[in-house]
């Protein structure tokens, strides 16, 4: 079976030797299982995509009402303005491809996508002095 939380590496199989040692490895393609069951994916998504769901429309009421009410462009307001801008961003690019994820049962974009998902979460959530989210995958 394959390893695919495990510290061992990738192409590393359990009860097996790892990919490039001597000896047949199991035939075919390394695919990793499933890491939760459907049940707790569903869950998952359902989570995720109600947090994408507040934090895009919560941010852009706070963004609309910024620019809609002059007395509210105060240089406190301006810094919660930019906490806002960050969280919708975060809302927009962070969450998705872990939904997306969750709705088909475990990660499906390559490695580009994962760093792409690091990276703009962090590169959002920093700009905003947050915490980092983690994701389970």
């Amino acid at each position: 079976m394959y390893a695919g939380n495990r510290s061992g590496g990738q192409g590393s199989w359990e009860g097996g030797a790892a990919a490039g040692a001597e000896g047949p490895g199991p035939a075919g393609p390394l695919s990793p299982a499933p890491v939760f069951s459907p049940g707790t994916y569903e869950r998952l998504a359902l989570l995720l995509g109600c947090l994408g769901l507040l934090g895009v429309g919560n941010n852009l009421l706070v963004l609309v009402l910024y620019s809609k009410f002059p007395r509210l462009r105060t240089p406190t307001h301006l810094l919660l303005v930019n906490i806002s801008l960050s969280d919708l961003l975060v809302a927009l690019f962070g969450v998705t491809f872990t939904f997306v994820s969750c709705l088909r049962n475990g990660w499906v974009w390559d490695a580009v996508g994962c760093a792409w998902d690091g990276f703009s979460s962090s590169l959002c959530e920093e700009s905003s002095s947050q915490k980092c989210m983690c994701d389970a995958f």
